[in-house]
């Protein structure tokens, strides 16, 4: 076997659709990178494009990622990202803000980064505990601030706090 192909080659004719989104990086020993990230153009469980976040939380350990001035995708390991900061608009959940799902302010802390922001928590009430937001399945948290969503490992995260006024409510 070579690793040799033919021009033209295409992995065999399977090319899942993917869209670019611009997305920053800082990685657990502190580096950042600047880039773009390749979402899928069609969810499993939903309408239109796979959100940031579900593509973050999903079980595949690695992910291709376009570093700014490169011609070539890099693989990084989900394990060594502590966030990954997109624009809103690639992760827009419109089922869940039509819901009125609850948002909660918080203060996330990994290490010396701080994170003051929003996370919704689209969960029974009787599950609707910030410590029940992230004791649920999936590697990254969605701290969302303004125009931007910082998609937290939560394996890095090392303290959570709801400031006094944490919890608005229903979302407008």
């Amino acid at each position: 076997m070579t690793g040799d192909r033919g021009a033209g080659s295409d992995d065999h004719g399977y090319r899942v659709p993917r869209l670019l989104r611009a997305a920053e990086v800082l990685c657990a020993d502190g580096r950042v990178l600047r880039g773009r990230v390749f979402l899928p153009a069609a969810a499993e469980s939903h309408p239109g494009a796979m959100r940031a976040e579900e593509w973050m939380n999903d079980p595949a350990s690695f992910f291709p990622f376009l570093p700014d001035g490169e011609g070539r995708p890099v693989i990084l390991n989900k394990e060594q990202v502590l966030v990954v900061t997109v624009a809103a608009s690639a992760d827009l959940d419109e089922a869940m803000d039509a819901a009125g799902a609850k948002v909660r302010r918080v203060r996330v802390e990994c290490g010396s980064l701080h994170l003051d922001g929003e996370v919704l928590v689209d969960m029974p009430a009787n599950h609707s505990r910030i410590l029940d937001l992230l004791n649920r399945p999936g590697a990254f948290l969605n701290v969302r601030e303004g125009g931007r969503h910082h998609l937290v490992r939560k394996s890095g995260i090392k303290r959570v706090s709801e400031p006094s006024g944490g919890s608005p409510g229903p979302r407008p």
